[in-house]
Order: C-alpha cells, then sequence, then structure tokens
C-alpha cells in the first residue's frame, strides 16, 4: 500500500514539473488595421514571442455614402487596403471586412448585389498583395435586430464563396435571442470598446466590471468564439459642447509637464491654454481623458470568459502597433492570461 501510494506521489511530482517546463500554448493571432501595411521589427518581435501565425489584416469598410457610391446604391468602400509588405506572405492572412450597420438601413438593399461587390474586391485585394484567393475571411458589424435579417442574408450568400468567422458584442452574448445568432462556424468576442467615452470616470476601452454585467458562470454561445484582446491606447477629447474626438495612443507624461494642461486626477486634463497637440488643435476649457489597458484589467476580463461556458478556442490581439506594442509585455502578458 505506502509503495503504491509513493508511486502515485513520483507521478504527480512528475505531472507538475511537466505542466510548469511545458504550458499549454496559447492561440495567438493580431489584427492589422491600416491601409498601408508595414512589418517592422517590432511587428516581428510580437509574432515570434507570441509564436503567432496568423493576421486579420483588415481589407477595407463598407458605408452608406451621400456624395460618392459604389455603382450608383449609396454604398461606397472606404479605407482600403493599399500596400503590403512582403514578410505577410509567410503569415495565414485573414481579411477583415468592416460594415457599418447603417449600411443594412439603406433603401432597396440589394443583398446579393452587395455580396457580390464584396465577394470581387476580396478577390481583387487578394491576388494584388498575395497573390492568390483567400478562402477564410472575417466579417466584422455591430448588428441590431432591426438589421439583422438583412445582415444574416449578406453572411448565407458570402458563405457561397467564403468560410466566414463574424466578429460579436458582449450585448449580442447576452441577449442573444433578441438579436440572434449569425448563420456561421465561427465568431470573434470583441472585448474592448465597450464603454462610455464621455463618462470620465470610466475606462471605455475595457473595465471588467462591464464585462462582469453580461458574462457570468453560466453565459453560452452556440458558436465558438476567438476572444479578441485591446492592447492600445487613446486619448478622449471633449469639446466645449461635448463633442468627442479620439486620438490614437496616450502620453501621459507629456501633459503632465505640459503647462498647456491641467491634470485633474490620473486619467483627466483640462486645457488651461489653447494649444496643438499631436496635430489637433485643442482650445482652452477642453478636456482630455486617458484611456489605455493594465495588464491586470486585461486578465481579470479574460477569466471572466475562462469561468464562463462559452467555448472559447484563442486570442487575437488588436493590434499591429509600434507604440502600443512596445507599453506591454507580451510574453509576461500571455503567462498570466
Amino acid at each position: 500500500m505506502r509503495k503504491n501510494r509513493f508511486y502515485i506521489f513520483i507521478l504527480l511530482l512528475a505531472y507538475m514539473s511537466c505542466s510548469k517546463e511545458n504550458p499549454v500554448k496559447k492561440d495567438i493571432a493580431f489584427y492589422h488595421w491600416k491601409a498601408k501595411a508595414d512589418f517592422t521589427k517590432t511587428y516581428r518581435q510580437a509574432i515570434e514571442t507570441t509564436e503567432a501565425n496568423r493576421v486579420y489584416m483588415h481589407y477595407f469598410d463598407i458605408e452608406p455614402l451621400k456624395k460618392v457610391n459604389w455603382y450608383d446604391d449609396g454604398i461606397y468602400p472606404t479605407y482600403v487596403l493599399k500596400s503590403v509588405a512582403k514578410d505577410y506572405q509567410n503569415l495565414d492572412i485573414i481579411p477583415v471586412v468592416y460594415i457599418a450597420n447603417p449600411v443594412f438601413k439603406t433603401d432597396d438593399l440589394d443583398v446579393s448585389k452587395l455580396s457580390k461587390k464584396i465577394s470581387k474586391l476580396i478577390d481583387q485585394i487578394s491576388q494584388k498583395h498575395f497573390n492568390r484567393k483567400i478562402k477564410r475571411i472575417q466579417i466584422d458589424c455591430d448588428w441590431t435586430e432591426t438589421t439583422r435579417a438583412s445582415y444574416f442574408e449578406l453572411l448565407r450568400k458570402l458563405k457561397n464563396d467564403f468560410t466566414i468567422d463574424v466578429t460579436i458584442r458582449l450585448h449580442q452574448i447576452k441577449f442573444k435571442e433578441r438579436t440572434g445568432v449569425p448563420p456561421v462556424g465561427t465568431g470573434t468576442l470583441m472585448l474592448y470598446n465597450m464603454g462610455d467615452l464621455k463618462d470620465k470616470a470610466q475606462n471605455s476601452i475595457l473595465e471588467s466590471a462591464i464585462v462582469g454585467q453580461y458574462i457570468n458562470a453560466e453565459s453560452t454561445y452556440p458558436i465558438k468564439l476567438k476572444i479578441a484582446l485591446p492592447l492600445f491606447s487613446q486619448t478622449v477629447v471633449t469639446n466645449k459642447t461635448n463633442k468627442i474626438k479620439l486620438i490614437k495612443n496616450t502620453h501621459r507624461s507629456v501633459l503632465e509637464n505640459d503647462p498647456h494642461f491641467k491634470q485633474i486626477n490620473p486619467t483627466n486634463f483640462e486645457v488651461v491654454r489653447d494649444t496643438l497637440y499631436k496635430g489637433f488643435y485643442l482650445a482652452q476649457g477642453y478636456h482630455l481623458k486617458l484611456e489605455d489597458v493594465q495588464q491586470s484589467e486585461l486578465c481579470a476580463s479574460y477569466e471572466l470568459i475562462k469561468k464562463s461556458k462559452l467555448n472559447t478556442q484563442g486570442i487575437i490581439f488588436y493590434h499591429l502597433d509600434d507604440h502600443s506594442l512596445l507599453n506591454y509585455d507580451l510574453k509576461n502578458t500571455i503567462e498570466k492570461l
């Protein structure tokens, strides 16, 4: 009996040792969301550190515009991918198309025609930059109850040409009976841009307290999900009429040492003298809120996902950007997730 216990103890020690030395490898990917796809040293380091082999590359947006249109239907592709570094040829590229929800409120929308336009432009971009047809894509759209019928119809049409992943928001998880479930096999839960930009006490990028309002231990969803996590910061500028402008990235030390700004608390500043900041004119009385994502908040939010009944299968970091990546210890972050 003692001998059996001894062997069991040895096996447990061996198991624990192997677990520490050989942790489960996480499936990591990145978003690329710029019209010009450079491949910097920082990008290379991030991809090598995370052993990522997949990049979700933004191809174009689709928006309803009044002055210009796409074949006279009031819908137009914008922010089209212009150039791609050769380094991306060795990676698994997933084209991403963002569709603004108002597109599906367009009068007399021809979903079949829209599907053909999207498919054609995706193929043209893939051939131009990668010299091949790419069959797996992601569609990014924050649909609503009123637009879901048209949006889901578009997805069914696109499935004739592609294997599709779609983006999912927190409210679409919690209220899936109302918003519906897209007719696809996989989705990506966007775990960022969830709060109120105007709330000066709230981080609109990510707060675990907000995630907890939508996700709990019993949360389910009928399709497999990747989890998109933020690796970026932003400055929320509010003018005197409460209109909001977003400036990419935060530079806390710059604001703290510039007499044009008065610090109210660790994340809020007031413009006390007219100035230019990162190319933007800021008048006296404007308000700045700095938003970034702390590792602890990232891990706490992801922990809520792990404790739920959601079927998750990987992480996509947003996004490949030098300033953002240099502010995060990716290796340490992944180990803690």
